[in-house]
């Protein structure tokens, strides 16, 4: 700034930190010995005018000398800022429908590169300068695009703008910009809504992915269980039916031996296991049972019928008295048991006599007298 007595025609009093939209700082006139050594900003470029309408240019940290200033007769100077400025301009793009528009957010970088044009121009707000050229620029652009295809638009003013090049090359600015369109709000919340459903769509298909595949592994493991369950029942099954056959075959192994003699094999076996005591027990009491009930029968048919003649009735009266007796004389008082037999277990009887089976029934005893021949 040239140290003057005048004061200046215009000032806008800004630093350098201030934000400016127009980057001439001071305008003073001057007259012929108007000119002082002394500047207040080495960084500002100065644009001197001629009584001729012409421009010099100092641009920092050059300044006129006193005999230049006094022979080229200057009649005016401006003090241009020559700093980066950014700003942000906000436009609304038509579509392809008037009832619909882009919103276009544009971040401006600009800067002085030739003062002596920027001077000349007459511009006085470098934003609005730059509003109107984008304007210019993206409206035909935009208007070939629907709103929902705002990537596409945007990428159409993108190469647009790469091909002008300097948005304020005409007043003298060097700028840069980045343009982001995006459609209206309806649009977004639209859009927006649709991505919640597509992703709760997803989240339950997932969700019943999921579940589907816990039935399925429940369901296996259940038919896994029921089979092994069967396995185990049939198995069961086997064993019962094997170990009834074990016991039938026990039975008929006692009951051969006892029919036709074998004692002495029937008392080996019953030594090596004793744990069938029990059975031979019960099925032998049962068969002497059925055998005396069934002598009992035949002595009282005898009895009763009287056809026969009388050398076979004596023979049968015979059998039938012996039967009877034999089954009395176990309760008969004063009739001798023989003495039991040598080597014989603890619980047999005198040799000759039967043997006494003890029954409960309904908690009373009753002693039944058998007899096997």
């Amino acid at each position: 700034m040239v140290d003057i007595r005048r004061e200046p025609d215009w000032d806008q009093g800004a630093d350098r930190h201030s934000e400016l939209i127009d980057p001439v700082l001071t305008v003073r006139q001057l007259s012929r010995f108007d000119y002082r050594r002394g500047y207040s900003r080495i960084d500002n470029a100065l644009v001197f005018t001629t009584d001729k309408g012409e421009f010099d240019v100092y641009l920092p940290p050059h300044r006129p000398s006193r005999p230049l200033f006094a022979t080229r007769r200057y009649t005016a100077v401006y003090e241009v800022d020559m700093g980066v400025h950014t700003c942000t301009v906000s436009l609304l793009l038509p579509s392809d429908n008037d009832a619909f528009d882009f919103t276009a957010e544009t971040e401006l970088t600009w800067q002085v590169s030739r003062p002596q044009r920027f001077v000349a121009s007459g511009e006085r707000d470098v934003p609005a300068l730059l509003r109107r050229r984008l304007e210019q620029l993206m409206y035909p652009i935009s208007r070939g695009f629907p709103i929902d295809r705002s990537a596409d638009a945007e990428r159409a003013v993108h190469q647009v703008l790469a091909k002008v090049g300097e948005l304020g090359d005409e007043a003298g600015l060097r700028t840069s910009c980045a343009v982001r369109l995006r459609p209206d709000d309806e649009v977004i919340a639209h859009q927006r809504e649709l991505r919640r459903l597509r992703y709760t769509d997803e989240q339950l298909g997932m969700s019943h992915d999921v579940a589907m595949r816990e039935d399925r592994l429940s369901a296996e493991r259940n038919v896994e269980r029921a089979q092994h369950d069967h396995e185990l029942v049939m198995l069961q099954g086997r064993q019962d039916e094997e170990a009834r056959q074990l016991e039938a075959e026990k039975i008929h192994y006692y009951e051969y031996h006892l029919q036709h003699g074998g004692v002495a094999m029937w008392a080996l076996h019953l030594a090596q296991h004793p744990e069938d005591s029990r059975l031979v027990m019960e099925n032998l009491q049962r068969d002497q049972l059925d055998l005396i009930r069934s002598q009992s029968e035949v002595a009282l048919q005898v009895f009763k019928e009287g056809n026969p003649e009388d050398y076979q009735r004596a023979g049968l009266n015979k059998q039938a008295v012996e039967i009877l007796e034999g089954l009395l004389a176990r309760n008969l008082p004063g009739i001798a048991s023989a003495p039991p037999a040598p080597d014989s277990p603890p619980w047999a009887g005198p040799t000759g006599t039967p043997v006494h089976f003890l029954e409960k029934r309904d908690g009373a005893s009753a002693n039944s007298a058998e007899e096997k021949r």
